[in-house]
């Protein structure tokens, strides 16, 4: 057991190992256990709690709260008008569109997207790139990698999805019936609106 315990507090601890086991994980095992009892014996309060409440998450102790299904509900809604309502390209479309397609058929949207020129989001375990993000030879319309960075990290890409599809307040044209809000993606040639509507971006989704 670990050195740095006192030699009264050090207990035997046995355990057993399923069949088949390999011998070589075994002493990374017997390190890893090491230094979970180090950490029980040092009785870290916050560490402790974490740990009873992924524990009670494994046991099915706690439920979720009605707040947060609506919003997994919402998100969902959300997810499926977008798709419904947008024109979506798959990496391997997107790279049978350009005058010289990459042998790789993952590019160019891999290499653009990981340069933060574009963005895709995951439907169906499959990734789907808007079509509005590019120009007429499929190429990133420059303003999407502004936006991008005016937003900076997003962890969920259909936050972006959701911004660029749904009329913004802060984007309009007049018309004989009033002002109208207009979607971030059909706004995409007035930079200085679309840009000042990505700082004021609200963080919920919309649908």
């Amino acid at each position: 057991m670990a050195d740095n315990l006192p030699e009264a507090e050090i207990e035997k601890v046995v355990v057993t190992l399923p069949r088949g086991v390999a011998p070589e994980v075994i002493p990374a095992l017997v390190e890893a256990l090491e230094k979970a009892a180090e950490v029980l014996h040092r009785n870290e309060p916050e560490l402790l709690r974490r740990a009873d409440r992924l524990a009670e998450l494994a046991a099915g102790v706690l439920e979720p709260t009605t707040d947060l299904i609506e919003d997994r509900m919402q998100r969902l809604r959300t997810m499926r008008r977008v798709m419904d309502e947008g024109e979506w390209l798959t990496a391997e479309q997107l790279n049978a569109l350009q005058p010289d397609p990459p042998a790789n058929t993952s590019h160019p949207a891999s290499d653009w997207k990981r340069r933060k020129r574009i963005f895709s989001v995951n439907y169906g375990g499959r990734d789907y790139f808007p079509r509005y993000q590019f120009d007429a030879m499929y190429q990133p319309l420059p303003i999407i990698k502004e936006i991008l960075a005016a937003f900076g990290e997003v962890a969920d890409p259909w936050l972006l999805a959701a911004w660029f599809h749904f009329p913004n307040g802060w984007i309009v044209r007049r018309d004989a019936t009033g002002t109208v809000a207009v979607a971030p993606r059909d706004a995409l040639d007035r930079r200085d609106a679309v840009l000042a509507a990505a700082a004021r971006r609200p963080s919920s989704y919309v649908a």
